[in-house]
This record gives C-alpha cells, sequence and structure tokens, in this order.
C-alpha cells in the first residue's frame, strides 16, 4: 500500500471533498495534495475519487480505501502519542455528529472551551436529524439519543435525557390544565410523525403502571426532515399551539423561567420520541482508542456530571 502520507492526504480529501480543503486541513498546496492522491491511485492501481467541477466523492473502491486509512492513521497517531508521551494533546481532524436540536441547543455552546483545551485538533460538526454510519460516513464519534445503542459499536453513557409533558400558560389558560392522563384526549397535541403520526400517548406512573391517552393533533412534523425535531415543537409549544412532550435539554430554561409548565409530573412519556432516553457517545471499536476520542468523551463526561446541565435548578 502507499505511504502514509499518502494515505493521509487521500483520506482528508474525503473528509473536505475537495482538493484545496484537504490542502487547508494538512496546512500544505492543493498541488502537493493532487501529486499525493494520483501517487496513490497509480500505486494501487485504481481510481479512488470521483471528480467533478461541483465536488470530489470516493469510488467504491476508495471507500474500501478510506476506511482502511483511517484505522492506520488513528493507530499511527496513538502510537505517537504513546511514544511522546502525549495521550493529552491530541491532534488533527475529529469528525463527529449529533442531532439538529441537541447540537443547536447544547452541544455547539460547549465547543469554544474544548477547542480551546487542545488547540491542535480541529472539530468537523455534522447535524444529521438521522441515522449516521460511522463507517461508511467517516465519522470519529456521533453523540446518538437512544435507549438501545446499535451493536458492534463501544457506547459510552453519557447522561440520561428526561422528557417532560408541557404547554405555555397562554394554553393553559385558553383551554385548562389537564389532570390526569385521560384529561388529554380533550387538548390539542403536538405530535412527530406524518401520515403514521401516532394517535396515542403513553405514560407511566411509579404506583399506577401505565396509561394510554388518545390525542388529536394539532400539529404534525414529518419524521425524517429537520423539522422533526425538539426545536420545531418547542417554537409550537411556546407559541401556545398545544401540549408536546419534550425533552429537557430542549426546555430546561423555558421551564425554570416560566415560558412553558410541566404538568402530570408523576408521570414519565414513554414511547415515540420519549424512547431516545439516554445520550451516548458511540464510535467504532479499535485497538487504540484514538487520543482525540478520549479526549471529547472526557470532556462531556466532566462537563455532564451526574446530573446534566439542563437540569440544573441553578443552570443560567
Amino acid at each position: 500500500m502507499g505511504r502514509l502520507e499518502d494515505l493521509q492526504a487521500f483520506a482528508r480529501v474525503v473528509d473536505a471533498r475537495s482538493f484545496s480543503g484537504a490542502a487547508k486541513l494538512l496546512g500544505t498546496t492543493k498541488s502537493a495534495v493532487s501529486k499525493q492522491v494520483a501517487r496513490l491511485e497509480q500505486q494501487l492501481g485504481t481510481r479512488l475519487l470521483h471528480r467533478t467541477t461541483r465536488s470530489i466523492s470516493a469510488t467504491a473502491e476508495g471507500r474500501g480505501v478510506y476506511e482502511r486509512a483511517q484505522r492506520l492513521l488513528e493507530e499511527a497517531q496513538a502510537l505517537d502519542a504513546e511514544l511522546a508521551g502525549q495521550r493529552e494533546q491530541p491532534r488533527g481532524v475529529l469528525r463527529l455528529s449529533t442531532s439538529t436540536a441537541f447540537g443547536n441547543l447544547q452541544f455547539t455552546a460547549l465547543m469554544a472551551d474544548f477547542c480551546a483545551r487542545y488547540p491542535q485538533l480541529q472539530v468537523v460538526l455534522g447535524l444529521n436529524d438521522r441515522y449516521v454510519d460511522l463507517a461508511e460516513e467517516g465519522f470519529d464519534v456521533v453523540l446518538r439519543l437512544t435507549g438501545r445503542p446499535s451493536p458492534g459499536l463501544v457506547a459510552r453513557k453519557l447522561a440520561d435525557v428526561r422528557f417532560v409533558l408541557c404547554a405555555s400558560p397562554a394554553y393553559l389558560a385558553a383551554h385548562g390544565t389537564p389532570t390526569s392522563v385521560t384529561d388529554l384526549a380533550g387538548h390539542r397535541c403536538l405530535r412527530f410523525g406524518y401520515l403514521h403520526a401516532p394517535e396515542r400517548w403513553r405514560f407511566r406512573h411509579e404506583t399506577e403502571g401505565e396509561r394510554e391517552a388518545e390525542i388529536s393533533g394539532a400539529l404534525r412534523f414529518e419524521s425524517g426532515l429537520t423539522a422533526n425535531s425538539s426545536e420545531s415543537l418547542r417554537v409550537a409549544a411556546l407559541a401556545g399551539m398545544g401540549l408536546a412532550v419534550l425533552p429537557t435539554y430542549a426546555i430546561g430554561r423555558d421551564l425554570r423561567e416560566g415560558r412553558l409548565i410541566a404538568l402530570l409530573p408523576d408521570w414519565t412519556p414513554l414511547g415515540g420520541p420519549a424512547e431516545a432516553n439516554v445520550l451516548y457517545a458511540v464510535y467504532l471499536p479499535s485497538r487504540f482508542p484514538s487520543p482525540k476520542v478520549r479526549a471529547l468523551i472526557d470532556f462531556l463526561v466532566e462537563r455532564f456530571g451526574e446530573l446534566p446541565p439542563w437540569d440544573r435548578p441553578d443552570e443560567a
């Protein structure tokens, strides 16, 4: 296989989807990167990139080489760090992904401190309201909100995610405050889904067990689109359009400042979006855990603690 430097140049072209972007990441010139990739293609005897006037993407063979290159580069980086005693100084590019709502409302604000702590590390953040395949898409870490981590991946729990039923004071003043699960049938409810939106919400009580409530929808958000996010439901709830089941990472401050009111506090929402009740950092297994991945996870564990910031009563 080609030299490690050529593999690195090729991998960064795939990451940046351009030769100029890869050159910027590597601190070199566009022509130097182009020569390295051409040399690698010649050595391997296959075309690795689709080149158009608008974008660059890996061929089927290139995708396989990219995945192998990523593993080799990770191991080389880990070995360098171990030998040089630089485990606490990760460097290079850290590609990570999380949901649009969590990224906008909680995660992105943390990156200023993280990047200041590790100035030799460049973070590339993708916000996606869909399932992200780490191996296929080249992410180092995905912050995933789920109740069931995918098999075959390393999953580190970062925080519990709490969901509450809520509404605005204006809505409650106009339509009344529900005092039982059965009352929900008479209220306008904001829910996920489109053609197959749920007709029932489920709740669990510590002593009374599970209950279902039929609901009438005020708004539906199509699954799979950016509009299908906690941000959209939050805006609709704040506008007084109905009741919503939302995670406290999206509405913690609204609850503390009275813009939204938590309802039926003894009942825990179940099913649907509320199944995503744990935040995990997931990454591909490796013999040499990447220093940059370890740095991110350690940072998030430190910041979230036993009670995440969005659930702390005194959080500003």
